[in-house]
């Protein structure tokens, strides 16, 4: 059994060809998947920063609610005919000496404030007052709220109310 001469010159030449192929093919493609794994972790890393910013963000709002007084007034409905106006404490601290007033120029028929000045209403607390509408009353009308805050300061805020 004869080896061909060609044969025995050219295998390490092809092997080594085939060799150099594999490798430079294996190289691109480690560079490419290496250049997309970079850029892949720069966007991790700016999402990452977007995503601390926007939660830091937030426990500032939360604490600033916290440590801020609010309180609103919203039309209630019970049952067909018992409207009522509720005054609640949206904000995160208690407040004291509760009132509020209504427009008499554009006021519903008969706002009956039997419950003020409400003298403190903690943090979601609320208190109805019994407000009656007959046909002519305006369906938009302003009630202000009044209080005073953990500061000592007296607040208010002008809530517009329709039914």
């Amino acid at each position: 059994m004869t080896i061909d001469p060609t044969f025995t010159t050219l295998a390490p030449i092809v092997i080594s060809s085939l060799s150099l192929i594999v490798a430079t093919v294996s190289f691109v493609m480690n560079y490419r998947l290496n250049k997309r794994d970079k850029e892949r972790s720069e966007q991790l890393a700016e999402m990452q920063l977007r995503l601390h910013e926007l939660q830091l963000q937030k426990e500032e709002q939360a604490a600033e609610k916290r440590e801020s007084s609010k309180v609103e007034a919203h039309h209630v409905l019970v049952g067909l005919k018992n409207h009522y106006i509720r005054i609640a404490n949206t904000g995160g601290t208690t407040v004291t000496n509760v009132t509020c007033e209504c427009d008499d120029d554009n006021a519903p028929y008969a706002f009956i404030q039997d419950k003020e000045p409400f003298e403190r209403l903690e943090p979601g607390e609320s208190f109805d007052e019994t407000v009656l509408f007959v046909s002519g009353s305006p369906s938009k009308f302003v009630i202000t709220t009044r209080w005073l805050g953990t500061d000592g300061e007296e607040h208010s805020r002008d809530n517009i109310i329709t039914w």
